[in-house]
């Protein structure tokens, strides 16, 4: 049987509509002003539970269990008016190394990938699903002052993302030469049909407002 069969069904299952960021569920995070860079750090543990067997035994199967996090920082400018300043994306794969029996969570992004080790298997969750200090934007991109230059971050997180089929019946993102452009495009579409990707779980929140302070 391949990896993850008991999805079948829910690939069925109909996509989430749209909803405006001001109307996400909210989720407290704390934002750091280090050097040049803004940084946020969140947990978001319905990601990966302990109790959902599925979602434990996939990552002792030695197979990686991925979660796609997109990031966008808005700029708050009252009476559900937004502007958006930058948006990042960050990939976290989490999965059993059988052979030296530890757990090895990968964090990679456009800079480049790092590595962690973990004897246990709950360590290991705790750093795939908690951001920590991420670089969510230069703060020269962001005003100073009070609650009237505010922000907040929405945050997109998918684990194990289902892909569109192609027509040979293979994942159509990798495709030789157009396969990128055929991804990006899939999810311009999506978005244009105000629709969400489907996944294993999908956690889509925002964070509390915030500012920095006047110098």
């Amino acid at each position: 049987m391949r990896r993850r069969a008991f999805l079948v069904a829910l690939a069925c299952a109909p996509l989430l509509g749209f909803v405006k960021p001001e109307d996400l569920p909210r989720k407290r995070a704390v934002f750091e002003e280090v050097g040049t860079s803004l940084r946020m750090s969140i947990g978001l543990p319905k990601l990966l539970r302990k109790h959902d067997r599925e979602a434990m035994a996939s990552i002792d199967s030695g197979f990686d269990t991925t979660i796609e996090y997109t990031i966008r920082l808005w700029q708050h400018l009252g009476r559900g008016n937004r502007r958006l300043v930058e948006t990042r994306e960050l990939v976290v794969k989490i999965r059993r190394d059988p052979w030296k029996k530890r757990y090895v969570v990968s964090a990679g992004d456009e800079r480049g990938w790092t590595r962690r080790y973990f004897e246990e298997r709950d360590a290991a969750i705790l750093a795939a699903v908690k951001l920590e200090r991420v670089r969510i934007a230069s703060v020269g991109k962001l005003e100073r002052g009070d609650d009237r230059a505010s922000y907040f971050v929405e945050i997109l997180a998918l684990r194990n993302p289902l892909r569109k089929r192609g027509p040979g019946g293979g994942d159509a993102a990798s495709g030789r030469g157009q396969g990128r452009d055929l991804e990006w495009f899939g999810r311009l579409v999506e978005n244009l049909a105000g629709e969400r990707p489907r996944a294993e779980e999908i956690v889509h929140v925002r964070t509390n407002l915030f500012y920095l302070v006047p110098r």
